[in-house]
């Protein structure tokens, strides 16, 4: 049985095993795949492909009449034309719950580097400051301990429960939100609102939809301390991005530490680019290497479970 990787260039560098794949069928892969061109001709064929953010529409499901699974190396599917697969008997499965240890370490990362100002610190050491200081050390920038602040948490799944834990390990107090009921996590569902106001750092783990887009606006913002961190880890446009650049370069909000943006990559720029005490980094903090290899390892599984005629993380057959 053929299987097409579309997308093999956004997983590995060259750190990732794909023996799995070879060993339940003939397997191909491209670097990238963007187009539905592109898409379609090297989908050709093929009843099992494999893509993460590859436009598996309904023009290029039509052109693909032997294809029986899409299976989602993300935990995202929102490049499938979910109703087009359903009309044409095509299964979509999907990989969740690889991340719960990255994501929730990226996102302290940021924290502790907008907390610490640890990226300033060093471009001063760089740059000499520090060799030609008139004290021991460079005291340039007021930072702050985690014990004892509020952490506001949008988004109680694996991850978010994941940096609930590590923020009580830093003797934080955990506020916890969801849409969804969350009385198994242990901790009360607190209002939008209140966490907002309450919270010395906001960070967003929820998946972005119809509910969640913009669901932190500029109305929003500015109800939060003036000191307050905003984070997100999760997908670009949950938080409303050129409201918390004016807040930002306005002073009204503390920082903030972004791994995704609304539209990725950035070619037409963003305003959190520019915004001051703002930290981005390139939709990495999915990215460890033992995660990535288990999303190949949790692909691989999805595809077997099909073949044997078997379901398996299944959110569309």
């Amino acid at each position: 049985m053929k299987i097409v990787f579309l997308e093999e260039s956004t997983i590995t560098i060259d750190d990732i095993d794909f023996s799995c794949y070879e060993a339940l069928g003939e397997y191909v892969s491209y670097p990238i795949s963007r187009t539905e061109e592109e898409t379609i001709e090297r989908s050709a064929g093929a009843p099992i492909v494999i893509a993460n953010k590859a436009p598996m529409t309904e023009p290029v499901m039509t052109a693909l009449p032997d294809l029986r699974l899409v299976a989602v190396i993300a935990t995202g599917y929102n490049n499938v034309d979910i109703p087009a697969a359903k009309a044409r008997n095509i299964r979509v499965c999907n990989v969740g719950g690889y991340a719960i240890n990255t994501v929730p370490q990226h996102t302290f990362t940021l924290i502790l580097n907008l907390v610490t100002h640890t990226p300033q610190y060093m471009a001063d050491v760089k740059a000499g400051d520090w060799a030609s200081s008139d004290d021991f050390g460079l005291l340039r920038y007021c930072g702050f301990e985690l014990a004892g602040k509020t952490i506001g948490i949008i988004g109680m799944g694996t991850i978010g429960g994941g940096v609930a834990r590590i923020a009580e390990g830093f003797g934080m107090h955990v506020l916890a939100y969801d849409m969804f009921d969350i009385s198994h996590t242990g901790y009360p569902c607190t209002e939008l609102t209140s966490l907002l106001r309450e919270s010395d750092i906001v960070t967003v783990h929820c998946p972005l939809t119809d509910q969640t887009r913009d669901l932190i606006g500029a109305a929003e913002i500015a109800t939060m301390k003036k000191t307050a961190l905003v984070i997100n880890t999760a997908r670009g446009g949950i938080v409303n991005e050129p409201a918390l650049a004016d807040a930002l370069n306005a002073d009204r909000l503390g920082g903030a530490g972004f791994d995704v943006l609304t539209k990725e990559p950035p070619r037409d720029g963003n305003p959190l680019l520019t915004a001051k005490n703002t930290l981005v980094t390139p939709h990495t903090a999915w990215s460890a290497v033992e995660a990535r290899q288990k999303l190949v390892d949790e692909t691989a599984e999805n595809i077997r479970a099909f073949i044997e005629g078997r379901e398996r993380n299944v959110v569309s057959s």
